[in-house]
């Protein structure tokens, strides 16, 4: 299967190199220069994944991840310099999936980002587990959909997945490192900010239903969702 990939860097130089590195390796690459490019093509093109730099002219990456989660829930990978944490918090808070430093190199990146769509691939296979649920909060794996006392709640697949695992391991905790290998399928490359940022938005999200106390942080431990 060949995976469309959009890069939005205003480098030229950095965007020609990564996309003939990604396009060597079988990936059909829609370059953007600027994320207002980015937001326009989403609406004309069929995406599977986005990288993002986070450093753009005009509408800078953070605000492109908020736009594109709006209205998509593919991956979105924010691409950042090393050492610059605030931007990677920032840009997961924002919506993203995951993130890159670079600069990086091509097989590490090539190793990601098929990370990344082997499990956005798999997260929209049907399962055919059967439908469980923690008090008001419901997952149906096989619809790979979740709602609270019957209203669906919107999730992106990394949500979704988060939330699956904590309903599933429930009464127990999971731990970070749990999660990362049970969603991200990873752990030496993981990052626990990934596991918080997403845990912070299915919060805000079922908090938004009136379960305000439903997923707890067990200091120490992890995770875990309750009725």
């Amino acid at each position: 299967m060949n995976f469309r990939v959009l890069f939005v860097e205003d480098d030229s130089k950095i965007r020609q190199v990564i996309s003939a590195s990604l396009s060597d390796e079988g990936f059909e690459v829609v370059e953007a220069p600027t994320g207002e490019f980015a937001i326009a093509e989403v609406d004309l093109t069929a995406l599977d994944l986005a990288i993002i730099d986070l450093r753009l002219p005009g509408i800078n990456g953070i605000d492109v991840v908020r736009n594109l989660r709006q209205r998509t829930t593919m991956p979105l990978v924010i691409l950042t310099a090393h050492g610059e944490s605030n931007d990677v918090v920032t840009g997961l808070e924002a919506g993203a999936d995951d993130f890159l430093y670079k600069p990086i190199a091509a097989k590490e990146l090539v190793a990601r980002l098929r990370a990344i769509l082997r499990r956005a691939t798999d997260s929209a296979t049907p399962d055919p587990a059967v439908a469980v649920s923690v008090g008001s909060v419901s997952i149906d794996a096989s619809l790979h959909e979740a709602s609270v006392a019957g209203a669906r709640l919107h999730l992106t697949r990394t949500e979704f997945g988060v939330l699956r695992a904590l309903v599933q391991a429930s009464p127990a905790t999971l731990s970070r490192q749990e999660l990362l290998e049970a969603v991200w399928g990873y752990d030496y490359l993981g990052d626990s900010r990934l596991v918080d940022m997403q845990i912070y938005r299915i919060r805000q999200k079922l908090e938004a239903h009136g379960l305000k106390e439903s997923l707890l942080t067990v200091r120490g431990v992890g995770f875990k969702i309750v009725p």
